[in-house]
């Protein structure tokens, strides 16, 4: 995700750009294992708030289809994915870490569902993914409060398998791609083992969480959050 002047933020053509990747990927013969990862200090900062106040509720709806067909595109993939996580993983960003086969962190990333802070919700999966990573528990404080987590927290609640400083984080993310690759057929078979018990669920909290968000975004405090952002990106303009 190459927009590190934004931190990533998930903008409709860079959705359609990374969704395209994706599917290239997949058909490439000598393409084995998929690493994601974002341009400059941040890996994603999540949806492009700047986009979405400038567009009205259908444009967001479509958005949000791009977003769930990179998910879906990451989930059916026959090749394990690994996220690269260098720094925040924040609302939509965070929710591409979790349709990847694994997901190693800088010690200075950090984590949040920050969607119910701008009168939104979670989509792409999480609401099956998350519980299932980090437990039922862990994922309910992290979608209704929207609080952020530091890389220590996401070591202990299992969201990542590693934390390391930050200028390992690709390097290392390379090289566990090359331990996959290696046993390219028996990662395959067994990734769609645990892929297949989740497949019908996922499909599911996709279409309930396209509803939602849908919901969510044409009710009164979506539309004052994103008003009230548009204002202040504005007059930071203007200071400039």
């Amino acid at each position: 995700m190459n927009r590190p002047e934004v931190r990533n933020a998930l903008s409709r053509q860079m959705l359609c750009d990374l969704r395209d990747a994706l599917i290239e990927a997949e058909r490439r013969e000598q393409t084995e294992v998929i690493v994601l990862t974002g341009a400059g200090s941040g890996f994603c900062s999540g949806d492009d708030l700047s986009e979405a106040a400038g567009t009205d509720a259908e444009a967001f709806d479509e958005t949000i289809g791009l977003l769930q067909q990179v998910t879906r595109t990451l989930l059916e993939s026959d090749k394990p994915s690994i996220a690269a996580i260098n720094g925040a993983a924040m609302g939509g960003g965070l929710e591409l870490t979790l349709a990847c086969d694994l997901r190693v962190a800088a010690q200075h990333a950090v984590f949040a569902c920050p969607e119910v802070a701008w009168g939104l919700v979670c989509t792409n999966a999480a609401s099956v993914l998350l519980p299932s990573i980090v437990g039922h528990g862990r994922a309910r404080d992290m979608v209704l409060t929207g609080r952020t987590y530091d890389a220590a927290w996401a070591l202990t609640a299992g969201l990542i398998s590693e934390a390391l400083p930050a200028e390992q984080v690709l390097d290392r993310a390379i090289a566990l791609a090359e331990e996959l690759a290696g046993r390219s057929q028996a990662v395959r078979l067994t990734r769609r083992l645990l892929s297949d018990a989740n497949n019908e669920a996922i499909v599911r909290a996709l279409e309930r969480e396209a509803v939602a968000v849908g919901k969510a975004r044409r009710g009164n405090a979506a539309e004052t959050s994103l008003r009230e952002f548009a204002a202040r990106r504005a007059e930071k303009g203007t200071r400039r």
